[in-house]
C-alpha cells in the first residue's frame, strides 16, 4: 500500500497539539471550587461574563459538530491499496 501523507497518527498528533481553550468560568471554578455550593462572593458582572462565554462556546462547539457531521466523503485517488487490485 502506498503511504498516505496524513494518517491516523498524524491526525492524533495534530489534535493533541491544539491548545486547550481557557474559559473564564472554568478558571473561576479552579480558583474557587466552593462556587458549586453557591457560597462564593463573586461580582455579578464577572459571573455573567463567565456564563455568557461558556454558553457561546457551547454553541460554537455544537455548530462545529453539526458541520463536521455533514461533511461528505472525498475520494482519494492518489492512494493505491495493493491488496485490492483488480
Amino acid at each position: 500500500m502506498l503511504g498516505s501523507p496524513f494518517g491516523l497518527e498524524e491526525l492524533r498528533a495534530c489534535l493533541a497539539g491544539i491548545a486547550p481553550v481557557e474559559l473564564k468560568g472554568m478558571g473561576l471554578l479552579r480558583a474557587q471550587p466552593h462556587l458549586l455550593a453557591g457560597t462564593a462572593p463573586i461580582p455579578r458582572s464577572q459571573l455573567v461574563e463567565a456564563v455568557t462565554e461558556i454558553v457561546a462556546y457551547t454553541g460554537r462547539c455544537t455548530a462545529a459538530a453539526r458541520q463536521l457531521a455533514q461533511i461528505t466523503p472525498i475520494p482519494i485517488r492518489a492512494v493505491g491499496i495493493v491488496e485490492y487490485v483488480l
